[in-house]
């Protein structure tokens, strides 16, 4: 059984319903992986936190504070699976924290989603028992406060030792060695995580945390089946960016036939490879009246994929582009790598500032800005600015009549430095110098003018 969305009304920022698309897996590598992104505060754990109250045994109760007033104080949650199934939970008739469960043909004894939350601490010192997967999903309830301890962790770490060769296969993809560890009870009857590293021994209160994140995120991977679905709020804490590296690869193959989700701040754990194979990214926004989801659309990525093919601009859909979609808006696109650095230098020399930030290095070619702007719109933002150079006047005519809600713009120029004659080309009156050390004085004007245009922009409040 796969799930094919969640609908969310009143849970927090959520003021009117929102939908969430998850993707399905189809054996291709990422295929079963949501992404979820978006600046802070936006509602990623809020998803997180729907998912998690949907899979509880009984109707967990919703706090005050996690009910939203304009959506009348009461809270809808609705799964749906591929074959048209659903299961709702809802506030009750009379109001208040309760809720009930409402199943067209889904029960929820069926729904086992294994949610993991973002704080992953455990304490050092603990009681035995050995819980299987089943188990730990059924005990995960709806905590009352977000950053509760996992303290229901240490429980499967019983079950872990018994399986601790395949747990520590999966887990050494992620870290490479794995030091000893087993579990050790003290002389006072608590039972604590030993590790034994080349003959130095602590427990996992000396360990580091990001050691026992992904001790925590390894379990809800290596004992689990096809079409299993695995929510994680926040891999990335705690994480070195290299591990991050290879836990999203981990993820990757995993999703291939299950369906996992994640919310996240890193860029690290954005595929590209994820998303043309069918995986889904989503953006959450805290617009005026609440939250709202937005996915990339399924032609849009089909139109970026032929950006990877581009040898020469690497970089347009790399690492520093994708760290534009956990920004609020205000979205600066440029055609290359030498706009990002002069058009910069352009703004140190003139003592000004833009209030927006560049995409990446650029989009890598004017005739790309289409595709860029294309899916920087299905993410949600409202704020962008394409500036060209003065020889693309014709194309930003046609970006204009596509894109209307945005900017654009020209230098006066037909490129952003002064380049020399060559054989093959001729020379070329740039805004700077080819040493980005002085500006040409005759375009001075129109800089200033260039860039008050799009502060302006920028500062309206459409």
């Amino acid at each position: 059984m796969n799930y094919k969305n969640i609908e969310i009304i009143g849970l927090r920022g959520f003021a009117d319903k929102q939908t969430l698309n998850i993707a399905v897996p189809n054996g291709q590598l990422g295929s079963g992986l949501s992404v979820i992104v978006g600046p802070n505060n936006s509602g990623k754990s809020t998803i997180y936190e729907a998912f998690r109250a949907i899979s509880q045994n009984n109707p967990p109760s919703i706090t005050e504070g996690r009910r939203n007033k304009d959506a009348g104080d009461r809270i809808e949650i609705k799964l749906f699976t591929t074959d048209e199934t659903s299961l709702e939970l809802k506030t009750v008739a009379t109001g208040g924290s309760e809720t009930v469960f409402h199943e067209n043909e889904l029960h929820r004894h069926t729904v086992k989603i294994l949610t993991l939350p973002s704080r992953r601490t455990f304490s050092p010192f603990f009681n035995k028992s050995s819980w299987n997967r089943e188990q730990y999903i059924n005990n995960s309830t709806l905590a009352v406060v977000r950053g509760a301890q996992l303290d229901s962790f240490p429980y499967r770490l019983f079950e872990i030792q018994q399986n601790q060769n395949a747990f520590n296969s999966v887990l050494s993809k992620v870290i490479g060695t794995v030091p000893s560890w087993y579990i050790e009870q003290a002389d006072d009857g608590n039972y604590y995580l030993k590790f034994n590293y080349n003959g130095s021994f602590h427990n996992s209160d000396g360990t580091g945390e990001g050691l026992l994140s992904v001790f925590t995120i390894v379990d809800t991977l290596y004992d689990s089946k096809e079409d299993d679905v695995i929510f994680i709020d926040e891999p990335e804490l705690s994480l070195h960016p290299s591990l991050q590296r290879k836990l999203l690869q981990l993820i990757l193959e995993y999703s291939k036939t299950r369906q996992i989700l994640i919310s996240t701040h890193s860029p690290f754990f954005i595929s590209w490879d994820s998303i043309f194979s069918g995986g889904q990214i989503a953006r959450t926004v805290k617009e005026i009246t609440g939250t709202k989801i937005y996915q990339l659309k399924k032609n849009t990525a089909d139109k970026l994929e032929t950006l990877l093919q581009n040898l020469n601009n690497p970089h347009i859909l790399g690492l520093d582009a994708k760290e534009i979609f956990f920004l609020e808006d205000n979205i600066i696109l440029v055609e290359g790598q030498e706009d990002v650095i002069f058009l910069n230098k352009i703004l140190e020399l003139r003592n000004l500032s833009l209030n927006g930030t560049f995409y990446g290095w650029g989009v890598g070619g004017a005739t790309n800005t289409d595709k860029i702007i294309q899916m920087l719109k299905d993410l949600g933002f409202k704020k962008i600015v394409a500036i060209l150079d003065n020889n693309m006047k014709h194309l930003i005519i046609k970006l204009q009549k596509l894109f209307p809600e945005y900017k654009f713009v020209c230098i006066p120029t037909d490129d952003v430095r002064t380049k020399k004659e060559t054989k093959s080309k001729p020379a070329i009156d740039g805004l700077i110098d080819n040493d980005g050390k002085n500006i040409n004085s005759q375009y001075i004007g129109d800089i200033d003018e260039l860039y008050t245009e799009v502060n302006n922009y920028f500062a309206y409040k459409s």
